[in-house]
């Protein structure tokens, strides 16, 4: 992290010193604290998961950020990571997997997630805060979605705001756009979190827990009886994680081990009694399995 306040310190205390030593009144004046920060962070993952879906079919992922930020509370910043969700919900299914339930027959090239987010956050009564904002998330690529009836980009707008309590912070995200990580007319999904990061005193570890339950509204036009569907609507995707884990800061890195887990249904058969993948990609793996992961975080 930038922290322009400790240089700015550091002078100031070697002026003071200076004075007093040498009685030199005519020093210059410390410089004001720049109201300004800007910070970032690097992260390595064996497994890039959201929301209890993995984001690249259980492979690595490596990652990062960058912050602006103001003493208003104002933030504004970027993230990035690869990502291969998109193809693996939607090309067609993979050798000796059955094509009529997984897959979609489309060409997609994304392979690359970056966020744009901007918010303004805050304490107040010493131990409660605040967050809210907003997020684009933007899968830039190649997209023939021509095999599926509806079928829109990756690219997906939300607003959120979360209240903290010391350790403890409940957070909702909702949808503003209408489609919705590629599923169209879902327009007013959201996402509820009710998470937890608790120090263990001075040991550098903190234990880390959650549960979040995903919500979906609208019909896309592919699960419509009158397109061929099977007739289902988007809260087949309706999903509940939870995650526990445990972070330790040592040799100036941040490095995580965590369980995480979903109700979210690998296929669903429809009132056509077809059946339909609805966290099974391509592979024939569900997107939601539990999973365990580990990541390490080095902070600029």
């Amino acid at each position: 992290m930038l922290n322009p306040n400790v240089l700015t310190a550091a002078l100031a205390s070697l002026g003071l010193a200076a004075a007093a030593a040498f009685a030199d009144d005519t020093a210059p004046a410390a410089a004001p604290a720049s109201p300004y920060t800007i910070a970032g962070n690097v992260t390595f993952l064996s497994d890039y998961v959201v929301r209890g879906l993995t984001q690249t079919n259980n492979k690595p992922a490596i990652q990062g950020t960058v912050e602006f930020g103001h003493n208003s509370g104002f933030y504004a910043g970027l993230f990035g990571s690869n990502v291969s969700w998109l193809s693996d919900a939607w090309e067609a299914a993979a050798p000796g997997v059955n094509p009529a339930v997984y897959g979609g027959g489309n060409t997609i090239s994304a392979s690359l997630e970056i966020d744009l987010y901007a918010g303004f956050r805050n304490k107040f009564m010493e131990d409660f805060s605040y967050d809210v904002g907003a997020v684009y998330y933007w899968y830039p690529g190649e997209y023939k979605l021509q095999a599926t009836r509806g079928l829109k980009s990756g690219n997906t707008a939300e607003i959120y705001g979360a209240v903290g309590w010391k350790w403890i912070t409940a957070k909702l995200y909702y949808a503003i756009s209408e489609g919705v990580f590629m599923i169209p007319d879902a327009r007013g999904s959201y996402y509820f979190n009710l998470g937890a990061t608790v120090p263990i005193g001075d040991t550098g570890f903190s234990i880390v827990g959650g549960v979040g339950t995903w919500k979906w509204s609208g019909t896309a036009d592919y699960l419509k009886t009158a397109n061929g569907g099977v007739g289902q609507k988007n809260d087949m995707y309706d999903a509940v994680d939870y995650k526990i884990g445990i972070t330790k800061d040592w040799l100036g890195f941040t490095f995580g081990a965590y369980y995480w887990g979903s109700t979210a249904d690998k296929t669903v058969v429809g009132s056509t009694g077809l059946t339909t993948a609805v966290w099974g990609n391509k592979f024939g793996s569900n997107v939601g399995d539990n999973v365990f992961f580990v990541s390490a975080t080095k902070a600029f």
